[in-house]
């Protein structure tokens, strides 16, 4: 799953990214894949730049998935920490006893 969103991040950083280099240098043209769509007519600039930042962002979010090596070593099966239960009571307020 993580190489997944790392391919899925880095897919759409690249479009964003080489369509945003075509709108102000006019390289790229093949890649500038936003520029090809019809519904972002007028809007180019803006959608590549967000598909830019949405790749940076799944970029990111790749990170926090484990990876098939931390799941076989069983690195984040003891991540839940335990409640305790401690309840407040008649001589003891909310800030502690006293």
């Amino acid at each position: 799953m993580r190489k997944l969103l790392e391919l899925l991040g880095m897919g759409l950083l690249v479009i964003g990214g080489s369509s945003l280099v075509h709108h102000f240098t006019d390289w790229f043209g093949k890649w500038a894949l936003v520029d090809r769509l019809p519904w972002f007519d007028g809007y180019e600039l803006y959608a590549s730049g967000i598909v830019a930042v949405l790749g940076f962002a799944v970029l990111c979010a790749s990170d926090m998935v484990p990876g098939p090596a931390a799941a076989a070593a069983g690195l984040f099966e003891d991540r839940a920490v335990p409640m305790t239960d401690r309840s407040v009571t008649a001589d003891e307020g909310p800030d502690g006893p006293g």
